[in-house]
């Protein structure tokens, strides 16, 4: 539903004008559909911040001089049910689809494979990546780390990165089990959110830089970046509230970035205000490693039966009786309805669009007009 804080757009010109974006640039076709396909995909799963506003995340990594337009991720080690691509310096939406496409052949063959990336930028929402395993009747899981967002348990300054986690398992004709989370309670998006629409986070979960007291306004810290409108940068840290978030981060940096062979630490990657800063010295890509699972269940048994066990468990959450003013549905249900029914129609928050139509798309002389013309003149399937 269209807020006062979000546009009606159709997600097929939304496409068109990424691909169009990064292919001027100087991305590759196959390079600018996957970056298209990714932020689309988010849109239509209603992850308004991992969809036009996360295209910023690449732009400025480019500009920057992090991302190389001219490199192709390849493998650089592997055996049967593992292997290691090496990204050069490209995006993360091309180095993790091509890895996504690693583990889905070798655990086609083998039931289960695992793929590590490092060397790359970021990669939007992890969710279209796994989906890639559930189109295939598989379990896909996957991760990264990112710049450092989030402090350590009872720390004062950011040392872990704010990582996602998604996950994916076959499904019958009921919707699948799906997990799409961070593990830290905020990226920087949430912050340029919070400012520019007047509100507080939903939680005290900034951490006063001098008194280390915590709160939930972000505006005393809050730090613009010219020209976006997703990327901003903040002078407090962020807090992580449980343990249990907290373990889980740093357990996906041992995935990430300790047991991976190209991996790099968050705590070694550069900060927000290091990217935008051109005198920096430190060139490290975004993002320190990552990793692609993928399990085939057909090969422990028979594919109907989990479809069946998944579809069973599913239905007896839905069944389970609400608490008064509560409903019970299971995350993730009202995207995978989405891409389910083909919707066209998504929302877009308003402080994502000027930054892409005007600010990058006029680099490229281009704006919002002339590629809804170039859209609705192209050939059509």
């Amino acid at each position: 539903m269209p807020t006062p804080f979000t546009r009606t757009e159709d997600v097929r010109f939304l496409y068109y004008a990424i691909r169009r974006m990064w292919t001027a640039a100087g991305a590759a076709d196959e390079h600018a559909h996957y970056v298209a396909d990714a932020i689309t995909f988010a849109h239509l799963q209603g992850k308004l911040n991992q969809g036009l506003g996360v295209y910023e995340a690449i732009d400025i990594a480019l500009e920057m001089g992090l991302l190389d337009m001219s490199a192709k991720p390849e493998i650089i080690d592997e055996g049967p049910v593992w292997a290691t691509v090496d990204g050069h310096g490209s995006s993360g939406y091309w180095c993790l689809n091509i890895m996504a496409d690693i583990a889905i052949q070798k655990a086609r063959e083998y039931g289960i494979a695992i793929v590590f990336g490092g060397n790359h930028n970021d990669a939007g929402s992890f969710a279209r990546y796994v989906y890639k395993a559930y189109e295939q009747d598989m379990m896909g899981m996957a991760s990264n780390n990112t710049v450092p967002l989030a402090a350590p348990f009872g720390g004062i300054e950011n040392r872990l990165s704010c990582p996602p986690f998604d996950a994916i398992a076959p499904s019958g004709n009921k919707p699948p089990i799906w997990t799409s989370v961070a593990m830290a309670e905020f990226y920087d998006a949430d912050i340029s959110e919070a400012a520019l629409q007047n509100k507080p986070l939903k939680g005290k979960w900034l951490i006063d830089p001098t008194s280390g007291e915590l709160t939930d306004d972000v505006k005393p810290y809050a730090d613009p970046i010219a020209g976006y409108g997703r990327v901003w940068g903040c002078t407090a840290a962020g807090q992580i509230e449980t343990p249990r978030t907290y373990a889980m981060n740093l357990w996906i940096e041992a995935m990430t970035a300790i047991i991976n062979p190209l991996g790099i630490p968050s705590t070694a990657l550069p900060s927000v205000e290091e990217l935008i800063d051109s005198d920096t010295t430190n060139k490290t890509p975004t993002v320190g490693g990552s990793y692609f699972l993928c399990i085939d269940p057909s090969k422990f048994g028979a594919l109907a039966d989990v479809k069946a066990r998944s579809d069973a468990f599913v239905s007896a959450i839905e069944d389970c009786p609400p608490r008064p003013g509560h409903s019970v549905r299971l995350p993730g249900i009202q995207g995978h309805e989405a891409l389910v029914q083909g919707h066209h129609e998504v929302e877009v928050l308003l402080n994502h669009w000027d930054p892409f139509f005007v600010n990058i798309a006029g680099r490229y002389g281009m704006n919002e007009s002339s590629l809804r013309a170039d859209f609705l003149a192209r050939d059509q399937p």
